[in-house]
């Protein structure tokens, strides 16, 4: 059974996702049926105690990949944060409620060499500005509630946070969608597009690469 924390630990931040947090900024790009594999690897190197933060359990590396097998890309959106070598960092899995129209559950991952960054947070606001162009209405969010780095974000976010039995669930009401939030998720969908496009660029061979004055000059 959940229970409401105690008001001394709800965010002091209005209600409702950020359009466009401050920060620094944090190219996010949308992952498609192609980036399975880059997803797959992304969860499978999480430690056994992260796997356990981000399912509610040590989930195996089987049940991760039937995990990745079973992810809906044509219902569901999911977003990734790339590093140099092109390997997921970070990655959101927004998954739209088959029971309850208007819900989405977000589960959120981060590996250690990108935390500390912010990433999740952006990551956060990415998946609610899509929540809220897609008309949705409520956005649930579960973990441990010794995951104090989901914790922190979902009370800044403004989550009415309920704990229960080591767990805890916050939920947001969505706000209703505008031009500005359909105008900042098409910007950071290009600034993803462009990130992931430039480093891909960088990792070509040097030989690889047109001279300027086209191939082969």
């Amino acid at each position: 059974m959940f229970t409401p924390l105690p008001p001394r630990l709800a965010s002091p931040s209005p209600p409702g996702p950020p359009v466009g947090g401050a920060g620094g900024l944090v190219p996010i790009r949308v992952l498609t049926e192609q980036s399975r594999p880059a997803l797959l690897r992304h969860l499978l190197a999480l430690a056994s105690e992260d796997r356990h933060l981000r399912f509610g359990h040590a989930a195996s590396d089987r049940q991760i990949a039937r995990y990745v097998r079973g992810i809906d890309f044509g219902r569901d959106e999911v977003f990734g944060v790339f590093d140099r070598d092109l390997e997921l960092i970070a990655v959101a899995h927004l998954a739209l409620s088959a029971d309850a129209p208007g819900e989405a559950e977000l589960g959120v991952s981060v590996l250690p060499r990108g935390r500390g960054r912010g990433i999740g947070t952006r990551l956060f606001e990415r998946a609610a500005t899509f929540a809220r162009n897609r008309g949705l209405h409520t956005l649930r969010l579960q973990c441990l509630s010794r995951n104090e780095a989901m914790m922190r974000i979902a009370r800044r976010a403004g989550m009415l946070v309920c704990a229960g039995d080591g767990e805890a669930e916050a939920t947001l009401q969505v706000p209703p969608r505008s031009l500005l939030s359909h105008f900042d998720a098409w910007l950071r969908d290009m600034i993803g597009e462009l990130d992931f496009a430039l480093k891909r660029r960088l990792r070509r061979p040097l030989a690889a690469r047109p001279g300027p004055w086209g191939p082969g000059s």
